[in-house]
């Protein structure tokens, strides 16, 4: 894993770890139309996996604005780094949204194949009738 980091990038790496995060489990709708949430639940997963180094250089180039001022370095680190992340981790489940297709989990829409024109279930003729009026 190390040596895959150093030959990867951190930028290219965390792309990855954000595509493999979203696609290692099922989302229900309302977890992804809360979009919201679901980036903070990837973002903590990722910023928990990654080493100091990972987190550094994912905020290497960052300008340090108004934002910042009065924070612990240590708070302010973290508040940079999962900025970041999750921009990127946005960008990423955007990008993966705009090419998903959509699958209501068991309503198939299919017709059956009796329905189809083919033979009649051994049970019932093709020509029963249904009479609700003598059921009781």
């Amino acid at each position: 894993m190390i040596l895959l980091r150093l030959i990867l990038g951190c930028d290219i790496l965390n792309r990855d770890l954000i595509k493999l995060k979203v696609l290692s489990r099922s989302w229900s709708f309302s977890e992804i139309s809360n979009l919201k949430e679901t980036i903070n639940y990837i973002c903590e997963e990722v910023y928990n996996e990654s080493t100091i180094g990972e987190r550094f250089e994912l905020i290497r180039e960052l300008k340090i604005n108004d934002v910042f001022i009065g924070k612990t370095f240590e708070d302010a680190f973290r508040e940079a780094i999962k900025i970041q992340l999750s921009g990127d981790i946005a960008g990423v489940i955007t990008e993966m949204l705009g090419k998903a297709t959509i699958n209501f989990g068991g309503n198939k829409n299919e017709i059956s194949e009796r329905s189809l024109g083919g033979e009649p279930h051994s049970q019932r003729t093709s020509d029963e009738k249904k009479n609700s009026k003598n059921k009781k």
